[in-house]
Order: structure tokens, then sequence, then C-alpha cells
């Protein structure tokens, strides 16, 4: 399927997210859509998925103008897309959030059902238990999913919005061998949206670049990282080397700690990290990273042994004191372990304030925070602090997005 968009443009209050974007993506390609975070990507492509309808343009499938104004109506075009955060529902198993984002709802017995998930996840090299609980699955997991639901739809133009966020490096490299085969084997138009040079460069036939709502420049893969760098951020901006890093005192320190979960403990461990100090976790997925960060957030009580900050051991004071003592957690599930849907930004950084309070203001907050505005602009987010709720899209059980509008935002 080959697809054109036409003058597209889509305004939230004051900010052009979509300015006049006429962009072309043919089927049998990795097409990636880049820019910085802002640049309209998202937009972009949930106008063309049903999430969004533009305020005006045109989108034309394989030569004809197609009108849909929501996710049921785009995918029955052939148009699917896998956001940045999966669309299930937690309470149900693998197969069930598959049965019930079936067209229709449940029109499958469930050892067919079982049979079709079984057989779509062997083509697509993914390696799904169809029990397990939504709640016991990473997020890559839940990725692949969605994929699988998107597939048994006949979708033929598969978007995905930034979808190694949160993802571990082997389930990227599966998911980056699935939509090399689903391009050049299948025919498929694959539309992966990024901000992250190093896997368009790895992935993508061709990269089209936004910048503040507007198209910049379409190339062909390989294509010079400083031309997009350049094209990203309308200048060239030139590598420089790491300085070196000057250690000072230990700001973290855990002394033989012991955390364990359900089927996995971690045993034992002595780590310090000092100031000026990254220090990175690897290994596979569920190798235990979560059990040690959330331990050193006050997120989870250890088992055995100490967290020190600063020197001092918070290891049972939970997780205000951590933060009142600078440690900041940012998980990988952002709507469902960081963010409050339907709360603005204002009404988030009242939530987070300093200063524990059992009751919230919420209209002082929002007239008088200050430093939410300058939050908004230290950190150059577009839409301001007054900007709608954060909300999932769509709120309704997710594995049936396919059926209904988004939900309104909780009161």
């Amino acid at each position: 399927m080959r697809v054109d968009l036409h003058h597209i443009h889509k305004r939230f209050g004051p900010v052009h997210a979509n300015n006049d974007v006429t962009l072309s993506f043919e089927g049998g390609r990795i097409h990636a859509l880049l820019g910085e975070n802002g640049a309209g990507k998202s937009t972009l492509m949930k106008i063309l998925s049903g999430f969004y309808t533009a305020d005006s343009g045109q989108i034309v499938l394989d030569g004809a103008p197609a009108h849909y104004d929501t996710p049921a109506g785009a995918i029955a075009h052939g148009v699917g897309m896998l956001h940045q955060d999966p669309l299930d529902f937690a309470p149900f198993s693998a197969l069930e959030n598959f049965i019930y984002g079936q067209a229709g709802g449940v029109a499958q017995s469930r050892r067919a059902a079982r049979a079709a998930f079984d057989a779509l996840a062997a083509r697509l090299g993914f390696d799904l238990d169809p029990d397990a609980y939504i709640d016991a699955m990473t997020i890559g997991q839940r990725q692949q999913l969605e994929i699988l639901r998107l597939m048994s739809l006949g979708v033929r133009v598969l978007i995905l919005d930034e979808p190694t966020t949160g993802i571990s490096a082997e389930q990227k490299a599966v998911l980056f061998d699935t939509l090399r085969r689903l391009a050049g084997e299948e025919g498929m138009n694959i539309i992966f949206v990024s901000h992250k040079l190093e896997e368009v460069e790895e992935l993508c036939n061709d990269v089209a670049v936004l910048r503040q709502g507007r198209l910049v420049g379409v190339r062909e893969m390989p294509c010079a990282t400083v031309e997009m760098v350049a094209m990203m951020f309308g200048q060239a901006l030139a590598r420089t080397p790491r300085p070196p890093a000057i250690l000072g005192d230990p700001v973290l320190q855990t002394q033989g700690l012991t955390v364990r979960a359900t089927r996995l403990a971690l045993e034992g461990l002595n780590l310090t990290v000092r100031e000026g100090e990254v220090v990175g976790l690897a290994g596979l997925d569920g190798s235990g990273q979560a059990l040690l960060m959330g331990a050193c957030a006050g997120l989870r009580k250890p088992d055995a042994g100490r967290v020190l900050i600063d020197g001092k051991d918070l290891t049972r004071r939970g997780y205000h004191a951590f933060a009142a003592s600078g440690v900041a957690y940012a998980s990988a599930g952002r709507l469902e372990e960081g963010l409050v849907g339907g709360l603005t930004l204002a009404e988030h950084f009242a939530l987070a304030d300093a200063e524990p309070r059992r009751w919230l203001d919420w209209e002082a907050d929002r007239r008088h925070d200050a430093g939410t505005d300058r939050a908004v602009q230290h950190q150059g987010a577009r839409g301001g602090r007054r900007a709608e709720p954060l909300r999932r899209q769509p709120a309704a059980p997710a594995a049936c997005a396919h059926a209904a509008e988004p939900a309104p935002a909780p009161a």
C-alpha cells in the first residue's frame, strides 16, 4: 500500500503541530520519520492512524482518497499504529487481549484464537506466552502482542512510534528483524518514528525529517549523520570529545543489598556511585535491574542490606525520604508508574511538591505555579503547563482500540 499525505495541518491551541506537511510512503520499505521531541511526528502519525483528525489536508491510500476519523476506520483501510505505550488491558492475559482486540469482539473460540495467536507469533519470530498476564509482561513483550493484534486485523501499513523506548537490546534486535522481514518479504509499508539517529541508520531505507511541525527534507539512506542533525536542528552540531570524569564523594551506596521478588532475587549486591559518574546496568531484560533501581529509589524495601544516600542510611525510610535527598526515579512504564492520566502538567507538579500535603488546592496551584512555567521553558516542552491533560489513547481497554473513540480523561 502506498500512502500519500497532502498538506496536513493540525493545531492544538497556539501550537501548530503539523504545518502543511506533504509526504509519501511506498510499500515494501521501512521509512523513518525523524525529528526532535515536539517536532510533530507522533501527531502526524496519529492523524494517519485515525486517533486525530487533521484540521485540513488529505490522506490518499493506493491512489484513492481515504476518509476516516477513528482507529477503527484506519484499520479498516489497512493502517495500524503501535503507540509508545502499548494498548492493552492489564487484568487480561495476552490471549484474552488478542481475542478482545479482534474486529467484532469475541468472534473466535478460545481454541481457535490460541491457534491463530501461536501461528502468528511463530511467523513473526515472537516468543510470547498466551497465558501470561499483562502486568507480568515487559514493555517489549507488550509491544509484540500489539503487533500480533494489528497483523491479525490485516493491516498493510504499520506505524511504530518510538518503539525502542523501554525495551531491551535483544527485544530491539528481534523487532528489527521482524520489521525487515515484513517489509522485504511481505511488502508491508513500515513507518518508523524516532529521534534516534543510530536506529534510523541501522534499519531504514529512507528518512523524512520534521522540525517544528514542518517537513524539512527527505533523504535516501544511507544519509550522513551530520546532514540529518542539520535538518533536525536547523544547523550542524559538531561532536565534542567526552571530557574526563572527575569523581567526587559517594552519593549512592548499596551494602549487601538483597531484594527478592516472586521469581527473582538480587543477592548481596555492593555498589558505589560517585559524584560525576554515570553507571550503566547491563543484562538481559528482567535480570534484576528493576529490583535494584526500585530499592535505590525507596520504592522497594530490601530483604537485607543497606542503601545509603550521601552517607545517610535510608534503607527503611521509603520513597519520600529518598526524593527529599535528591533521588529521582524515571520508570519505563510512564503512564503506568510515572504519570496520572487526566492531569495537566501544573497538577503533576503540585503532586510532586517537595512538601507533602494531605490536601491540594488545585486552583491555587494553577494560578501560582511559576515553577511549572520555568520547567516547561527550560525543557523546551511544547504546549505549556495549561496543555490538555495527559491521557492514554484510547483510555478504554486498549486491545479494543478498533472499536471506539478515545474515552474522556477521568475527572
